[in-house]
């Protein structure tokens, strides 16, 4: 498990490096400025309204019920305690706190470089 976890951590190392050497190049910041042009424009607008009355259809609130019926049931509680004793195994903790490290630096613009330095 251990290999596992340090290949892990070298893939999250290396992303993070392209993700941040992305931001900081040129094509990086015309991409960023693209995106929020886009979340700023009508389009988006109109889909972030579209989305909300989806959310709050009679469909979705089946689907919303339905969802919780199955996690009410037997099958769900078991895959619920399955998926909970799964995370408690130490590799997957370590990456899913890496990832998460990970997502937390992307969003925060671009990376801080420092999250692929932990030795297995």
């Amino acid at each position: 498990m251990i290999d596992i976890e340090a290949r892990i951590r070298r893939l999250f190392s290396q992303l993070r490096s392209m993700a941040s050497d992305f931001w900081q190049s040129e094509r990086g910041k015309k991409a960023a400025n693209a995106f929020h042009d886009l979340k700023d424009s009508d389009g988006a607008k109109k889909a972030a309204h579209a989305f909300s009355d989806l959310k709050s259809s009679d469909t979705a609130k089946k689907a919303a019920t339905k969802l919780s019926d199955l996690r009410a049931s037997d099958t769900g509680q078991k895959a619920e305690a399955t998926l909970k004793d799964l995370r408690q195994r130490e590799p997957v903790r370590k990456a899913e706190e890496s990832a998460r490290k990970l997502m937390h630096d992307l969003r925060a613009g671009g990376g801080s470089g420092n999250g692929g330095s932990a030795s297995a």
